[in-house]
């Protein structure tokens, strides 16, 4: 079994978008091959199945990802700031960066989960994530880069603890992950070039599946 991917955020955290950042991250092809997949239909239908052998797997259908719920949608908000300030005591030298998720709950009611995320060891250096997800370091300017390109964030899973809130919240014990982002609603607010942080906020839907 593949190591589970775990994202900073919904954590989603991600700085996989244009540039530098698509380089320095799986793609999206590549996460959703971490999950379990079943022929669509024909002679194999529901049977387990690989991308890369669809033909041979799946003859006379496709090969796609198996869910094992509903889709959710929500809203996801990234924050990335380079010089997190002190309020009280002022300086501006520390980095950090923050993942709010909003889902409607199976009972109706609105929830909010977030979290942020720090180089704890290096607080002046950006937090990133595990390498096998984002390579690059997680700050203003690789949210800046992903805002063009929201669809970078396909088939990425939350961290840890933000996974656990939305298992306990939608009574599941598989894997969320996002299967669908909406580009043409990006809210951005870029303050790469002042002491604010830079907000990326877009709707997105997440559904449960199996890692492989």
């Amino acid at each position: 079994m593949k190591q589970s991917r775990i994202l900073v955020t919904l954590a989603c955290c991600l700085a996989v978008g244009a540039g530098t950042a698509r380089a320095g991250a799986p793609q999206p092809d590549q996460r959703e091959e971490d999950f379990v997949h079943v022929c669509k239909g024909g002679p194999s239908k529901g049977q387990p199945c690989s991308i890369a052998t669809q033909d041979a797997d799946c003859p006379k259908s496709q090969c796609v990802l198996q869910t094992v719920s509903k889709t959710i949608s929500g809203t996801l908000t990234i924050i990335a700031h380079d010089s997190v300030t002190d309020w009280l005591n002022g300086g501006a030298d520390n980095r950090a960066l923050t993942v709010m998720l909003q889902v409607k709950a199976p009972d109706g009611s609105r929830q909010t989960l977030a979290a942020t995320y720090q180089n704890l060891a290096t607080p002046t250096e950006p937090p990133q994530a595990p390498s096998n997800v984002v390579s690059i370091a997680m700050d203003e300017a690789a949210l800046s880069n992903l805002a063009s390109a929201v669809d970078g964030l396909m088939f990425v899973q939350p961290e840890s603890t933000l996974s656990a809130q939305l298992q306990t919240l939608f009574s599941s014990t598989a894997t969320p992950v996002l299967v669908a982002v909406r580009g043409n609603n990006v809210q951005f607010a870029d303050h790469t070039g002042d002491g604010l942080a830079t907000m990326l906020r877009f709707k997105v839907k997440v559904q449960f599946v199996e890692p492989v």
